[in-house]
């Protein structure tokens, strides 16, 4: 399953790296259907409805980007991620009752988003994003809880958005931030007024465009 997962994530990136080749530069006035580019950064997460508060666990954000450009400013882009998700605390030394915890969920994530850039610099997107659970990792007080992903859904389906500003004469780099929330629950909370477990990530991520 994860090297499926693996080979398809490398296909596709595949693909949008061929579409990268006919990238313009920015001071080009001639209107282009296709922009591609890679992505890589920082996630801050935390799981609403597991009782823990804070964007307390770090993880990784990579993968490639493509535009379909349909008129002068307005675009959908699609791309492939590895995103790393969860929630962690960890134990305050002045307070016995603290634990330390950790949950790690692995995704391949395929957000599709619509994007408007402004002035040529500033890039406004909002969409959806699909994510396959292919991996999950919990860990209390240094012991890993057996089987958690049978607990959790695989697939995760969210909303995104934020923005990108584009840096430098040419604009080929750019500096993202992005917010991101699960529309369905991942997996089912122990709080019983809590309808179910939603995956919230912060995401800062640079930006370069071929």
């Amino acid at each position: 399953m994860e090297r499926g997962i693996l080979f398809f994530t490398v296909l596709v990136l595949g693909h949008f790296l061929t579409f990268g080749q006919i990238q313009h530069d920015p001071k080009d006035d001639e209107f282009h259907v296709f922009d591609a580019g890679i992505v890589g950064g920082i996630n801050f997460t935390q799981v609403h409805g597991d009782n823990l508060a804070g964007f307390n666990k770090i993880g990784m954000n990579a993968g490639g980007i493509a535009h379909i450009n349909f008129r002068p400013g307005w675009s959908v882009s699609f791309e492939v991620l590895y995103s790393q998700k969860g929630s962690a605390t960890y134990p305050d030394p002045n307070d016995q009752s603290a634990f330390e915890y950790k949950l790690q969920l692995d995704y391949a994530e395929v957000p599709v988003l619509i994007n408007y850039l402004d002035h040529n610099r500033l890039i406004a997107f909002a969409g959806l994003s699909y994510g396959r659970l292919f991996r999950a990792r919990e860990v209390i007080n240094g012991n890993e809880t057996p089987n958690i992903e049978e607990g959790l859904r695989t697939s995760d389906l969210s909303y995104v958005f934020g923005g990108t500003f584009l840096i430098g004469e040419t604009r080929h780099w750019g500096a993202q931030f992005r917010y991101q929330q699960s529309f369905l629950a991942i997996g089912d909370s122990a709080q019983p007024n809590v309808p179910g477990l939603l995956n919230v990530v912060i995401s800062l991520r640079g930006i370069y465009y071929f």
